[in-house]
């Protein structure tokens, strides 16, 4: 089998892998390459959601109280517009990735975060604080369609959906983990979760070291390198702009990310604002009083938000390969129409049924995990097996443009819903409804696409029938 260390194919190129050597199958379930890029994703994810899950809570909390002070309308402008920007950017890096080689790439986002992420804790005001997360964001846009192209170049047919199950499952060890280290260190200080950040992200500069460049046979190599090296970026986006079936899907899924994200943007308010979870802080106690005094620094008789949502993470771990496993015999549409459902579900929970307190929320946070179990890892797997797969980075970086109009929308959401309709009107249920409305139109919405393709290949499978039998 030749092994050539350059840049990609897409899914045929992890076949080709198979074919060429069919021992590798038995001998290893993946190759090297995808198990360094998970381990890669879960140090990553730790730095990212380390900050990200107390970011509303910092950004928010009075100088005093050790945060910035911004008003939610800053709060949510920050949290639109920073990972928009870090979310769109895949969508040239991505394509520059296939090209120049991803472990070089990797080298760059990680010269760029190390650095950003300790000095986000050193800034204080609303620009000098935006330029820092975008310096960061730019460093997490080079990394994010690297790895997940990663993911899809060393997976097949046979093994893609357990694949990216296992990639999704580690998202989610470094989320629990970097949530669970930020909530205990910023009772010590604030500072400490940047400077922890920051440490996560140089540990994956001694990972660099063992990845290898997935492999492919020579004249696949010969022919993609000459075909990267005929057309420019800007060209690649417009070849992705025409599939207008794929420009579709990215406006669908950007209402369904728009709805996630009020878990890492609002939620954490909500808890602290709304929510009496001084009865789960009195049955942590009753087990474990250090436990329950690490859970309450910071928020005295309370517990800290973030452990709360930390839950999110940890349903995941726990039920996500087993959800893929059951959920690989199904149209990967149909399951991410009965995920969204469950989401919108999770927010009608929130905002009219029984809390009871700190209990309820975290049976929300459950159920709200299990819609994005079913919906977020089906809507990456949706793009390995319908799109192109000589162009797998290219078309991975334009799915995160999905999540981009997401966070831009989500960010506006959440600023003028939390500061408006729960702080100034006091009707957080009327927030909660808003969103829960959104999840279920895009649900509709996936459903109707789903049905008008399956319309369109009906008649263009009967049109090619008839072809080949005149």
């Amino acid at each position: 089998m030749a092994q050539v260390s350059t840049v990609p194919g897409g899914s045929e190129y992890s076949d080709l892998i198979y074919e060429e050597n069919p021992s590798v199958h038995d001998r290893k379930f993946f190759p090297q390459s995808f198990y360094i890029a998970n381990v890669m994703e879960i140090f990553e994810r730790l730095a990212w959601y380390g900050f990200f899950t107390v970011s509303s809570l910092y950004m928010s909390n009075s100088q005093s109280q050790g945060g910035l002070g911004f008003s939610d309308a800053q709060r949510g402008t920050i949290q639109g517009v920073i990972p928009f920007l870090l979310y769109l950017l895949p969508v040239f890096t991505g394509a520059l990735g296939d090209r120049h080689g991803y472990k070089r790439m990797f080298f760059i986002a990680f010269a760029i975060m190390t650095p950003g992420y300790y000095l986000l804790g050193q800034v204080s005001g609303f620009w000098p604080f935006f330029a820092t997360l975008l310096f960061v964001a730019v460093g997490a846009a080079i990394f994010k369609p690297l790895v997940v192209a990663t993911v899809s170049r060393t997976t097949n047919d046979r093994n893609r959906a357990m694949g990216f199950g296992i990639f999704y499952t580690m998202i989610n060890i470094g989320g629990f983990v970097g949530a669970m280290v930020a909530g205990v260190v910023k009772g010590i200080s604030w500072d400490y979760v940047f400077t922890v950040a920051a440490c996560w992200i140089a540990v994956n500069f001694l990972l660099l070291l063992f990845y290898q460049e997935p492999c492919a046979a020579a004249s696949t190599r010969s022919q993609i390198v000459s075909k990267a090296s005929q057309k420019s970026v800007f060209r690649d986006i417009a070849l992705v702009l025409k599939n207008r079936r794929f420009v579709i899907y990215l406006l669908i899924m950007s209402s369904f990310w728009a709805c996630y994200n009020q878990w890492f943007l609002t939620v954490p308010l909500y808890i602290r604002d709304f929510v009496d979870t001084a009865p789960l802080l009195a049955l942590v106690a009753s087990f474990s009083p250090a436990v329950a005094n690490a859970i309450s620094k910071g928020s005295p008789g309370q517990i800290s938000p973030e452990f709360i949502t930390a839950f999110n993470f940890f349903s995941i771990l726990v039920l996500q390969i087993a959800i893929s496993h059951l959920s690989r015999r199904f149209v990967s549409l149909h399951v991410m129409i009965a995920g969204t459902c469950v989401m919108a579900a999770s927010f009608l929970w929130i905002g009219f049924g029984p809390l009871f307190g700190g209990f309820g929320i975290v049976l929300a946070v459950v159920a709200f995990s299990i819609g994005e179990m079913l919906t977020s890892p089906k809507s990456q797997e949706y793009v390995a097996e319908s799109m192109p797969a000589s162009q797998a980075a290219l078309f991975m970086g334009y799915y995160f443009l999905s999540m981009a109009l997401g966070f831009l929308l989500a960010g506006l959401l959440s600023g003028w819903g939390y500061g408006y309709l729960a702080k100034t009107l006091g009707r957080p249920d009327w927030m909660w409804a808003g969103f829960a409305a959104l999840s279920i139109g895009c649900a509709v919405v996936l459903s109707l696409y789903h049905r008008t393709l399956s319309r369109f290949d009906k008649r263009a499978s009967t049109a090619n029938t008839k072809n080949i039998a005149s």
